[in-house]
């Protein structure tokens, strides 16, 4: 099933469509977490499967992309700090200024506006910690680990490890007493309202990415190794639904669990987690010739995968003006269901015309 040398140095298509097929879901879920959507049944059924792979996939991706990569050390490092920097920039532009301009333009037209809960949001919108910084502290401590020539075993180690401790090193109700180590720690460990992700939650797919990575690479048959990963995935699933329907009666306490459980993944939700994004990529590569063969939805999946990050960056800007628009009044779910494709179609333009202008530059 191995061989000596590295001979699957390509793309690994069932990763690209593994991430093009949640960036709808992604959309779906902000539209109504960001309009305030009526929770109706259908979307926290929803809710509860996506968040089983979730931000989780991209994490596990970006891990398994690096060692597919051609930069160096110094081109992660550099990487990294310029994800940082993003994150910041992402907060302003894509969260901020849209709750700006919609209450400016209500305004214009004599509209009532709620200024007080613009300015209310807006110092938690600036210190927000989202996904470009976790990636952006996962591409340096990539780059020391490559480094440190960590044999590929290790990374499975060191994923483990963390997803057995990181439970007790969570900051959600936890203080050390003073005001600014507890600003440093839940920056990477969660805790305070302006940290939607945390960083330990997602350093495990990182780490695990990478170790399957390194596997793919000298794999000489992808179908058996996924089928020989599928027995423990399956059981660790199985294991955690089990778990999860006996601790929680009903929908609404499900929802509400898995909510907290995405956030803050005990031991085995991170498992589970992991379990299930090896699940589905197996899945999307037994159906990779079937999926290649409907050009269409072949060349949405591998433009949505390509184009992740513009779409992430893009979206909560649309669903932010649109909510500010409205006043932040809470929408219907039939209307956050119908606001997706607009959504991701507005995404789609500003991508478009921001690649022509870059491309006018040059």
């Amino acid at each position: 099933m191995f061989a000596e040398k590295e001979i699957n140095t390509g793309r690994q298509i069932e990763f690209d469509y593994l991430k093009g097929l949640f960036i709808p879901m992604i959309l779906l879920i902000h539209s109504f977490q960001m309009m305030s959507g009526t929770l109706v049944p259908v979307y926290k059924t929803t809710y509860i499967l996506a968040t089983m792979t979730g931000s989780a996939i991209f994490l596990f991706v970006l891990g398994l992309g690096s060692t597919y990569s051609r930069r160096t050390n110094s081109q992660l490092v550099r990487d990294g700090l310029k994800l940082l920097l993003y994150e910041l920039i992402w907060n302003v532009l894509a969260l901020g200024l849209p709750m700006v301009i919609g209450q400016g333009v209500r305004g214009l037209f004599g509209l009532e506006t709620m200024w007080a809960v613009v300015w209310q949001r807006m110092p938690m919108i600036i210190e927000y910690i989202n996904i470009f910084f976790i990636a952006g502290v996962s591409y340096l401590l990539l780059a020391l680990l490559r480094q440190l020539k960590t044999p590929t075993w290790m990374y499975f180690a060191l994923a483990l490890l963390f997803i057995v401790v990181n439970p007790y090193l969570y900051m959600n109700g936890k203080t050390t007493g003073n005001a600014v180590a507890d600003y440093v720690l839940t920056m990477f460990a969660g805790g305070r309202p302006a940290v939607s992700l945390c960083f330990l939650a997602h350093i495990p797919y990182v780490l695990s990415g990478v170790g399957l990575g390194r596997v793919l690479r000298r794999t000489t048959n992808k179908a058996g190794l996924y089928g020989v990963i599928a027995v423990p995935t399956v059981i660790v699933v199985a294991a955690y639904a089990r778990h999860a329907f006996s601790v929680n009666d009903g929908l609404d306490a499900l929802y509400a669990w898995s909510g907290q459980e995405y956030i803050y993944p005990g031991t085995i939700r991170a498992l589970a987690n992991c379990s299930c994004v090896l699940l589905m990529s197996g899945l999307l590569y037994a159906l990779r010739n079937q999926i290649t063969a409907i050009k269409p939805v072949h060349a949405a999946l591998v433009h949505l995968s390509r184009k992740t990050t513009p779409y992430y960056a893009v979206h909560p800007f649309w669903f932010g003006l649109i909510a500010s628009l409205l006043c932040f009044v809470p929408c219907s779910a039939a209307f956050c269901l119908w606001m997706t494709p607009v959504v991701w179609t507005l995404c789609y333009i500003t991508i478009r015309l921001w690649e022509r202008f870059r491309a006018c530059k040059h």
